[in-house]
């Protein structure tokens, strides 16, 4: 019994050393290969839902051109509906609405260019 104990033990010592030997090899070129695909196959983030569209397009440079076109077919549509094809109402509503834009354009441009000015003025005191 003391000597198959022994072979026993010696034979599980030496199974465990070669599958230790196969394990690091299988391990190692494991990793090797990981890292190469890792490489190769970097996450892609493929969301196609509608959100990510409008994110997309709003980056876009083309936003702005568009965006505007469609606002002001818009309210030309919604002139048209309201005058009932009373073209003299029309014009007017289009007038006054041309109008108010203007006013509009002009008050936000005077506020943020004054802002801008001010900004740069700190920055002058700052320096002397």
């Amino acid at each position: 019994m003391a000597t198959s104990r022994r072979s026993g033990s010696g034979s599980s010592s030496r199974n465990t050393r070669s599958t230790s030997k196969k394990t690091t090899r299988s391990q190692s070129s494991r990793n090797s290969s990981s890292r190469s695909n890792s490489r190769k196959n970097a996450p892609v983030r493929e969301d196609t839902g509608f959100a990510e569209v409008v994110k997309k397009f709003a980056a876009s440079k083309a936003a702005s051109p568009i965006i505007f076109i469609a606002a002001v077919l818009l309210i030309v549509g919604i002139d048209l509906l309201v005058s009932w094809n009373i073209y003299d109402l029309f014009f007017k509503i289009l007038g006054i609405e041309v109008l108010i834009a203007v006013v509009v354009w002009v008050i936000l441009t005077l506020v943020f260019s004054r802002k801008k000015n001010t900004d740069s003025e700190d920055e002058y005191e700052d320096e002397v």
